[in-house]
């Protein structure tokens, strides 16, 4: 909460200096490392809005989704015979929420930045069987990243990162994400 307080006391003095257009951030991969079940993890997506405080450090909102994966089970014949009928998903598990965003980068080198993301936020956990919600629990994380960007002149970068997730229930504990990001600034 401090780091937020001094953030949001910082951002009028940016709007001042004429950085106030925040860079968009969008991320795209997946999920895996799932402490839960369904464990089999999916895609991750999230899009960022962050605003300048330093030369080194950015800070916004972001919002993201998360899949955990789905469960899959067999039908069988019930008459005894046990002949399989196929497959159909018997649950599937996604987490979705909004976060703080805290970014540092490390001076260029090789024409890749070195960055280190922090996150505080919530998150709403909710099972479904085909489309059905079944349940849902909400919850409160944080997640920790590192990644490298390469710039592609003033208005454009792509780069690749790591993520760790924690979250704080007994659904879905903590996962992992990976993917790649595009920043427009």
């Amino acid at each position: 909460m401090a780091v937020a307080a001094a953030t949001m006391l910082t951002l009028p003095a940016a709007a001042a200096a004429g950085n106030w257009r925040p860079a968009l951030i969008g991320s795209a991969g997946g999920t895996f490392a799932v402490l839960g079940t369904p464990d089999a993890g999916g895609a991750s997506v999230s899009l960022a809005a962050m605003w300048p405080v330093s030369e080194q450090l950015s800070f916004g909102v972001m919002l993201h989704g998360d899949d955990a994966g789905t469960v899959v089970d067999s039908l069988r014949d019930a008459s005894g015979a046990g002949l399989p009928y196929g497959k159909i998903e018997q649950a599937h598990r996604a987490a979705w929420g909004a976060s703080w965003r805290l970014d540092a980068t490390a001076p260029p080198r090789f024409g890749l930045t070195p960055v280190a993301s922090a996150t505080w936020g919530v998150y709403r956990i909710a099972d479904d069987a085909r489309g059905d919600e079944l349940g849902h629990v909400g919850s409160t994380g944080w997640s920790l990243a590192g990644g490298l960007r390469h710039e592609f002149g003033p208005h454009l970068g792509l780069g690749a990162y790591v993520r760790y997730h924690r979250l704080f229930n007994d659904v879905e504990g903590r996962f992992m994400s990976v993917g790649l990001e595009g920043i427009w600034r």
